[in-house]
């Protein structure tokens, strides 16, 4: 029986909290926030243990979840990792990557699982999309969302944009050569809308956008490659094909037709369209339990620590871009 606590009981702590209840083989022990009238109010809500110290919390937890403000995420997870916490942590895992390459020596050091929750990796959609072939030479990528006062304290790259940086990383597997970035601040004191048009080195570009201030969801990517395009819909969890084969053929079940017509080589074209059976998951149930299999040593890191470090570092460069253009 893994001890399990929250730390930060918030949107996405409350979450965390909600799910680590349903875990077989799991026992949350307590939570903890700085917020003292939420910190009683989510305890009653779920029979758990209000904690009002954090080292008491820690003392009696195995694996945390940390799921507070970006800015705190290094100082807690490294608090955690000294009190032999394994440790779970809301993405960013830090706002630096000098701050995440330290709590990454340290988590090797006290031989403690250290993850960085990037839920994606986990949606149905993307793993689905893991299993293809994909070569991509052009992705789309728009991440976009209302305001909420939440997660403010670092830019719309650290808080939006990184969910596709680090789906990007994963997908490619090839390293970023070249970007470009835009981006402005509407409503905070940083960037809340950005653009990033990056070119790997096997010449696949990626233009990704990313907001906090829009006026609906979207969570969507699209992958063009030689003779189809592949739209995911992280939202949703679906995903659709556009696909052209050569000649005449009979439509399978799912399928529909598009378009046909005879090239100048004298071959027919065809066009059809089909949504891809993906079955429906819950991202954040399946974050928590790779972790949990972690811990237990079933399996490996779902996301290797060596990844997480790169993805970090690029988001710390076009920040760091973003802020030049905003001299």
């Amino acid at each position: 029986m893994i001890r399990v606590a929250v730390i930060g009981v918030g949107h996405m702590g409350t979450l965390h909290l909600q799910k680590w209840c349903r875990h077989e083989g799991v026992r949350v022990v307590g939570i903890y926030d700085i917020d003292r009238e939420r910190l009683q109010r989510r305890a009653a809500e779920y029979g758990v243990r209000a904690f009002r110290e954090l080292e008491e919390l820690l003392a009696a937890a195995d694996a945390v979840t940390i799921a507070t403000p970006s800015r705190t995420h290094a100082a807690l997870a490294s608090q955690a990792l000294d009190a032999g916490c394994h440790c779970l942590v809301e993405k960013p895992l830090a706002v630096s990557a000098a701050e995440a390459e330290e709590l990454v020596r340290k988590a090797r050091q006290q031989g403690r699982v250290l993850m960085a929750g990037h839920v994606e990796r986990f949606n149905a959609a993307f793993s689905w999309l893991q299993q293809q072939a994909v070569a991509p030479r052009f992705v789309e990528i728009h991440r976009l969302h209302p305001f909420r006062p939440r997660s403010t304290d670092v830019s719309v790259v650290l808080d939006v944009m990184i969910h596709d940086l680090d789906l990007l990383l994963a997908l490619l597997q090839r390293p970023v050569e070249h970007f470009e970035v835009h981006g402005v601040a509407v409503l905070t004191s940083m960037p809340d809308i950005a653009n990033a048009r990056l070119r790997f080195a096997d010449g696949c570009i990626a233009n990704v956008t990313a907001s906090r201030i829009s006026a609906k969801f979207l969570r969507k990517m699209r992958l063009f490659q030689a003779s189809s395009y592949v739209a995911v819909d992280f939202a949703e969890q679906s995903v659709e094909q556009v696909v052209m084969r050569w000649g005449s053929h009979t439509l399978a079940e799912g399928e529909e037709y598009l378009a046909e017509w005879v090239a100048e080589d004298g071959l027919r074209r065809m066009i059809v369209r089909r949504r891809c059976l993906v079955p429906a998951g819950d991202p954040l149930w399946e974050e928590q339990r790779a972790f949990v299999r972690s811990i237990l040593g079933e399996a490996p890191p779902a996301i290797p620590s060596e990844q997480t470090l790169e993805v970090l570092r690029l988001a710390e460069q076009i920040e760091q871009q973003l802020r030049l253009l905003s001299v």
